[in-house]
């Protein structure tokens, strides 16, 4: 029983980090992943990668709103786009290694995802009323019960 507690645990925490954070997700990549110049700039065609993906991953994370966007039906994808950019022009020192440092411009980041998330309802995204926590905890209890199941 013990086990299964800290499989339940373990899954829950997972869960919990699948949360689509598409925008935090990416600029915290390309802030590991990315050089600097000696003047604290980023290489533009690496954070360029990394934009990108989170793009990918707010499309492929909210579909009903991407294609509404695209057939320009969902403008509120714009505001939170302007949102972050007013965002991190107000938090940039202009040394992009000392903000991945910092931290306060990750903050922008991080609203611009629960900005998308309001954008996408707004827009007729339909909310999973588990959410992919509880799928993944639901699947790890099966897990751990088959295992306790197998073991007996």
């Amino acid at each position: 029983m013990k086990k299964m507690l800290v499989l339940a645990l373990f899954g829950l925490l997972i869960g919990a980090s699948f949360a689509a954070n598409c925008a935090a997700d990416a600029y915290r990549k390309s802030c590991a992943s990315c050089s600097f110049d000696a003047n604290g700039k980023m290489d533009r065609s690496c954070s360029d990668g990394f934009r990108s993906s989170g793009i990918s991953c707010t499309s492929t994370s909210y579909p009903i709103m991407s294609g509404k966007y695209a057939a320009g039906q969902c403008t509120q994808v714009d505001e939170c786009a302007s949102e972050l950019s007013s965002c991190v022009a107000q938090y940039a020192t202009g040394d992009e290694r000392a903000d991945c440092q910092e931290g306060s411009v990750a903050v922008c980041y991080s609203a611009a995802d629960e900005c998308t998330k309001k954008a996408a309802i707004t827009c007729g995204e339909v909310q999973s009323p588990c959410g992919a926590p509880s799928f993944i905890l639901i699947g790890m209890l099966a897990l751990a019960g088959f295992a306790y199941y197998r073991k007996n």
